[in-house]
């Protein structure tokens, strides 16, 4: 059997963009939450970071992890050949504390999305009396990955606000919805502002690929 353990070299930027280096013995099937607790519980407890969830579903625990955008509880140990491994918070907001940003310069232009919409999943299937559809979240966690990896840093709304209102044109009949929806998406900061860089969805965790949804919303203004 592999040895499970290995020595690890973890380097977390700090706020003053000073960076706190630790060496420490772990089991590579741990994650990077898990290295961040044993650091704090055992080595420094001054150091932030988010985490809820553990399994990839709040978002709130998204950071650069050698040079990308990545959540830090469904990102292992043994997924780095090199055990050197540096920890970095997303680009793009404003750093409160260490690894810890503040995303509501995104999440202030997603405001009026809603979170749920029909499921894909079991459409021919028999449903219980009282059920019309089958409902489900939405894929995006809000978790700013997207954001922070676009090189589009200034005057662009942003591929998170731009692939929810793609989403919310494909549920409302509204017209008046609709029309507010699309001139908030043909402003100047909306598509015209994309580059078409495509790192959006490279990095997305829960594959919601804001590019495809950008392209969508070109499409729809060249109509």
């Amino acid at each position: 059997m592999d040895n499970q353990i290995n020595t690890y070299e973890i380097s977390i930027k700090r706020c003053d963009d000073n960076y706190l280096k630790f060496k420490l013995n772990l089991d590579k099937s741990l994650t990077i939450i898990d290295a961040l607790d044993e650091i704090r519980v055992n080595l420094d407890p001054s150091i932030t970071y988010r985490h809820s969830c553990h399994h990839g579903s709040c978002g709130t625990c998204a950071c650069i992890i050698n040079g990308k955008e990545r959540l830090a509880c469904m990102t292992f140990l043994s997924d780095f050949e090199d055990c050197n491994i540096t920890i970095e918070p997303l680009n793009s907001f404003k750093i409160i504390s260490d690894l810890v940003v503040d995303i509501s310069s995104m999440i202030n232009k997603m405001e009026g999305s809603s979170y749920l919409r029909e499921s894909e999943l079991h459409k021919d299937s028999i449903k219980p009396y009282g059920i019309i559809t089958y409902n489900r979240f939405e894929n995006c966690i809000e978790c700013g990955s997207c954001v922070s990896a676009c090189p589009v840093k200034s005057n662009f709304i942003g591929p998170a606000p731009l692939a929810s209102i793609n989403r919310e044109l494909n549920k409302t009949h509204d017209e008046e919805s609709i029309k507010k929806l699309k001139g908030k998406a043909f402003k100047k900061d909306g598509v015209d502002a994309c580059d078409k860089h495509y790192l959006c969805s490279k990095v997305c965790p829960t594959k919601v690929y804001p590019a495809k949804h950008i392209n969508d919303l070109r499409k729809l203004k060249e109509k």
